[in-house]
């Protein structure tokens, strides 16, 4: 990530540049809309060749380099694992995702096995079989931010490097049908393009410039499976000279606090993240103070790359140190999967998720179960009505209905719906933007008892009252908008809906995280903290740096009534007894079939307990009898020879009593002739 020194250096560079392109570095604030501005078609005829520009050196060697510098960034060198994040894929099961730029071996494992607190083997490794994949994307642009962003590096993307890529005149024939001299960025991209309606567009260097085409890295997984839950275990990938560890989310059981190992489950959570250096300090706080999360839950716009594609590269090695040891769960946003139509490819090729141990038909909805909770990922963008051009009738929601039907709350008592565009927010940003998503949903969500809805989207941090059709509902999920990450667009801060509405208990335009910490069936604590305020730099509110101390420190301008408080603290509780919605779930559970416990242990843990009592028995049994029938066949020999009874020492104690009397009666009664 760039130093707030970097970030300035960057800053007056790229604001001399943007000053060049007028309306197109222009930021257009939420809910309002830029001046129309004259589209070109940035294209040069056919007929009249102006003269080359300058000529790159665009070696092999140069080349790579250059792409790379693209995002001032030193890349990954051979086949060392970079981009490492794990995923939650069904019960006992973690995915494991990285990125190389070379291929790995043909045979190439991971090895992993558990381990104890000093991170040393326990039962020897095993080996997940290793499958690559890897993807081409034309290099585009879906948002003018990418060039003026409001927080972070400036700019994200330099402009005089799109410069340098799209102009073809380098290189190309002059009577090639891809010669294009390229001089300025409005060449590339018009002035007025993002600032003019129709709003969510993109545009792309030409699709014939071999320049323009983004290859990403190879793109590895492997699946490690029959983990324990609640275990810590170490995996190397190839190319690693070390090892990594995790902790597997612990397997839902009766009574699972009384049992395991692990008394509460926490769950972290962060969202609309990006990648700038508030970004860096909110998924620091969440490495070094929610650690002993099971998993983090991330509710959508992960990387922010707006159709520039190298920066789901950077973002993934951003996330590394925190994923690579916290399993991630998302829910994709519209940077993700929406926007422009640019980013499905990158977000499905990268980031996982358990649609196929919970059955759904697609990757982007999805249901997993850990601890106390069944955690539900919805798509916000799947119509939950059928749509005129759809191919498909709202498979989402017949999914959903499914799902829903397979809880069983002696084992999961909390449930969490996770999507990424809010019903519940009281800010300008967005507001009732998923309203025919709470239409078509929210009556199906509280009739299952749903307990908290977590969401992103706005940028900046909200919680709701116990909430249904807009009026407090004690049996109503209570509804966290956490979509304070720290992306580029910066805070939503001045966007506050007054008088605050009766559904919403508090509300800051800050940055931070949260955590949910769910103590048993009925209890949970819901956290918010901040951990970055930013402050306006610029009269127009267009450039934000941060600012203050966390405990301390305010955004400028958020309005919020809240906008000092550091800290949000809630106590959750399932009132199971004034709500019947809450009881709902009684699916049954196949033990043997899905792994699950029935008797508060992780079922491997029993097995094996079981299993190892059964050969303990065994061997004291067996060791018994061989030392009963090794001292009968001596005494047997004795009888044959009543001599040697003359030495008391040949039998012991144990034989003293009225056996051994009537062994020696019996050989004095008997004759050595009759054997």
């Amino acid at each position: 990530m760039p130093s707030a020194s970097r970030s300035s250096s960057f800053a007056s560079r790229a604001r001399a540049t943007c000053a060049t392109l007028v309306v197109v570095c222009a930021r257009v604030a939420p809910g309002a809309r830029g001046s129309r501005g004259v589209r070109g078609d940035g294209v040069t005829s056919a007929f009249e060749r102006p003269p080359a520009a300058a000529v790159l050196a665009l070696g092999i060697d140069a080349r790579a380099a250059h792409e790379r510098a693209l995002l001032d960034d030193d890349g990954d060198d051979g086949d060392v694992p970079s981009q490492v994040h794990l995923t939650p894929t069904g019960i006992g099961e973690i995915t494991v995702t990285w990125a190389t730029r070379a291929r790995v071996a043909r045979d190439a494992t991971v090895a992993y096995e558990r381990v104890n607190d000093d991170d040393r083997g326990t039962n020897g490794a095993k080996k997940a079989t290793v499958t690559s994949d890897s993807y081409t994307a034309q290099i585009c642009f879906g948002s003018g931010t990418l060039f003026a962003p409001r927080m972070g590096q400036t700019p994200s993307v330099d402009p005089m490097k799109v410069v340098e890529l799209a102009n073809t005149s380098a290189w190309a024939a002059t009577d090639a049908v891809n010669y294009r001299v390229v001089r300025a960025i409005e060449d590339v991209i018009p002035a007025g393009f993002f600032a003019s309606a129709p709003y969510d567009k993109g545009v792309c260097l030409d699709y014939n410039n071999p320049d323009a085409q983004y290859h990403s890295p190879l793109i590895h997984k492997a699946t490690l499976r029959n983990l324990i839950g609640g275990s810590r275990v170490a995996y190397t990938l190839p190319g690693s000279a070390t090892s990594r560890t995790f902790t597997v989310p612990t397997v839902p059981t009766r009574h699972s606090s009384h049992h395991q190992s692990w008394t509460f489950t926490r769950i972290a959570v962060v969202g609309d993240t990006g990648q700038t250096e508030v970004t860096k300090e909110v998924l620091t706080h969440v490495a070094e103070t929610l650690s002993d999360a099971q998993v983090l839950i991330h509710t959508g716009d992960l990387a922010y790359a707006d159709g520039f594609a190298p920066r789901w590269d950077s973002f993934g090695r951003l996330m590394e140190f925190l994923t690579s040891k916290i399993p991630m769960l998302s829910v994709v946003g519209n940077h993700d999967v929406s926007v422009n139509g640019l980013e499905s490819t990158a977000y499905a090729m990268r980031y996982p998720s358990p649609s196929v141990s919970s059955k759904s038909p697609s990757q982007l909805f999805w249901s997993y179960e850990f601890g106390h909770a069944h955690v539900i990922g919805l798509n916000s963008y799947a119509n939950p009505n059928v749509g005129l051009f759809d191919g498909a009738d709202a498979p989402q929601m017949s999914w959903l209905l499914d799902d829903l039907a397979s809880i069983n709350r002696e084992y999961t008592p909390w449930i969490i719906a996770v999507f990424h565009v809010p019903w519940y927010n009281s800010n300008r940003g967005h507001f009732k933007e998923a309203e025919r998503a709470r239409i078509a949903l929210e009556q199906v969500l509280y009739d299952a008892g749903v307990d908290v809805v977590l969401n992103g989207h706005v940028h900046a941090y909200e919680r709701s009252k116990p909430v249904f059709n807009y009026a407090e509902d004690a049996c109503g999920p209570v509804h966290i908008v956490v979509g304070d990450g720290g992306n580029y667009e910066g805070p939503y801060g001045e966007g506050w809906i007054e008088p605050q509405p009766g559904f919403s208990a508090f509300r800051e335009g800050s940055f931070g995280a949260g955590s949910l910490l769910i103590h048993n069936d009925t209890h949970a604590t819901w956290e918010w903290r901040r951990t970055t305020c930013v402050a306006n730099t610029t009269a127009s509110n267009s450039y934000f740096e941060r600012s203050g101390d966390a405990s301390t420190c305010r955004t400028i301008p958020d309005v919020s009534a809240q906008a000092m408080e550091p800290v949000d603290i809630a106590i959750l509780r399932r009132d199971v007894g004034a709500c019947p919605n809450k009881r709902v779930g009684n699916a049954e559970r196949s033990n043997e079939a899905s792994g699950y416990n029935a008797d508060g242990a992780s079922s491997h843990v029993t097995t094996l307990v079981i299993t190892s009592i059964v050969l303990l028995a065994l061997w004291v049994v067996t060791s018994v009898m061989l030392v009963r029938t090794l001292r009968v066949l001596k005494y047997s020999r004795a009888y044959r020879s009543p001599s040697l009874l003359a030495n008391s020492d040949e039998y012991d104690d144990e034989f003293a009593g009225d056996g051994a009397i009537g062994l020696h009666t019996l050989s004095s009664s008997m004759g050595s002739d009759k054997f």
